[in-house]
């Protein structure tokens, strides 16, 4: 198994950023299919601050390490990145485990704020 790239890590966030946007479009009706567009959302987040780390030589192989990674003043990351990536994770971790129900101007203001925010800071 090849170890990912910078560039596979920022394809995948672009995937996942798609898939949610595909989940919004298609089934706005649908609560499971709104909740895992969050989770979508989180996880296009997660690639594209993974592949801003490694560009930074930062490996991070689990949430507890990149979470680590992103807080220490080393790594760069503004605090407003930061705390936008913990809203994405929060509200993904609500809707897989705590069944939080989302509507579709939620996931719309995650996408357009929370994830707009990495995107526009990891080069996603």
């Amino acid at each position: 198994m090849t170890v990912p790239t910078v560039n596979d890590h920022l394809v995948q966030a672009r995937a996942n950023r798609a898939h949610a946007e595909w989940l919004l479009a298609m089934s706005p009706g649908d609560p499971t299919a709104l909740q895992w567009a969050v989770t979508a959302a989180f996880y296009s987040g997660l690639h594209g601050l993974t592949a801003y780390l490694l560009a930074q030589g930062i490996t991070s192989k689990s949430h507890t390490a990149r979470a680590r990674a992103l807080a220490s003043p080393t790594s760069g990351v503004p605090q407003y990145v930061i705390d936008a990536y913990r809203d994405l994770e929060e509200m993904s971790r609500d809707g897989r485990y705590e069944l939080k129900r989302f509507i579709v101007q939620d996931v719309r203001a995650l996408l357009d704020q929370e994830l707009a925010t990495i995107a526009a800071f990891s080069g996603m």
